[in-house]
């Protein structure tokens, strides 16, 4: 156990921030979290739990006392069909901001959740570094709103706080696993498929993404990589770090594993429907973080492969084939 840890989570009630809470739990920190929505009920004495706004006064004026030892940001609007507008830059640039200064304030450790959607297209299908996201050469830049608002917030974190606070930005890529229930359309296309596959024997595809790849790391991995970083002695320098496997898997690699996992499960062949793409231009074809920088900043990281994913991708289809009404 470790006490005098006293550690934040806001976004506590959501898909990743459910999995934070525990992680931190289990590792013996002091939880507190923080979410709009009520406790989760299998989390209720992992933490204490705080419903409201991750950006009001009487919390933000806490974080600056000193209170916690690290604030892990895990709430904001995460879905990619948001308009853009003052709601969105409150709360996915404004009071992160806002929540950065109450953490320089009270010498608080940051650690907030960025995405990989900041690069928009790859003109190249390779690993993307983070010092290629204004590279034109390199990449198309936000092709929605919600990635706008997310390459804002860490550009103005190393413009504002290049010295004075201790904090860290994770781009995560296409973060996965289970209790994803409640994301909806806004969960991984990869627990998208499975829970088709398993629950209906088909699975529905744009036409033109059998070729496309993305980059996929289990919700597990995410949080472990969060524990260490918020225990790292000496912290890690203060800047934006991609979070994936490093690896692209294609959706036909998907399809194949779907089909073969369905063909075990039921011994009939699964159905695949390709319907049109209605947003090409907004779609991002091909997915991939360069992991060099985490690499050297937290090198005893957890790290992902093909390998893993397939491993979780079995584990994942076993828990919906499970809940298939037989």
């Amino acid at each position: 156990m470790n006490p005098n840890s006293h550690v934040l989570v806001t976004g506590a009630a959501g898909f990743i921030g459910r999995h934070t809470v525990a992680a931190f739990h289990h590792a013996g920190h002091q939880v507190t979290a923080v979410d709009l929505r009520p406790a989760p009920a299998h989390l209720a004495a992992a933490a204490r739990w705080r419903r409201g706004d991750f950006a009001d006064p009487a919390l933000l004026a806490e974080i600056a006392s000193g209170r916690y030892t690290t604030v892990v940001h895990q709430a904001g609007n995460s879905s990619t069909r948001a308009p853009a507008g003052p709601e969105l830059e409150e709360t996915n640039t404004l009071g992160p901001l806002r929540l950065a200064d109450a953490c320089r304030t009270g010498r608080t450790r940051m650690i907030y959740a960025s995405s990989h959607s900041v690069y928009g297209t790859l003109h190249h299908r390779t690993p993307i570094a983070e010092a290629d996201d204004t590279d034109p050469a390199r990449c198309s830049g936000p092709l929605n709103p919600y990635a706008a608002s997310k390459l804002t917030l860490d550009q103005h974190m190393r413009a504002r706080h290049a010295v004075g606070l201790d904090w860290i930005g994770l781009r995560y890529t296409n973060v996965f696993g289970p209790d994803e229930d409640d994301k909806g359309s806004m969960a991984s296309i990869l627990s998208q498929l499975l829970q088709q596959a398993a629950g209906t024997g088909q699975i529905r595809l744009f036409d033109d993404s059998l070729t496309a790849a993305r980059d996929y790391i289990h919700v597990e991995t995410v949080t472990t990589t969060l524990v260490r970083l918020a225990t790292a002695r000496p912290p890690t320098a203060a800047a934006v770090h991609n979070l994936g496997s490093g690896c692209a898997i294609s959706f036909a690699d998907l399809t194949q594993w779907c089909a073969r996992l369905h063909r075990q499960a039921t011994g009939q062949p699964l159905h695949v429907e390709l319907v049109p793409n209605p947003a090409p231009g907004a779609y991002q074809y091909f997915t991939c973080a360069d992991m060099t920088t985490l690499d050297k900043a937290l090198p005893d990281r957890p790290t992902e492969s093909a390998a893993s994913v397939e491993a979780h991708v079995a584990d994942l289809f076993a828990t919906f084939h499970g809940r298939t009404p037989r």
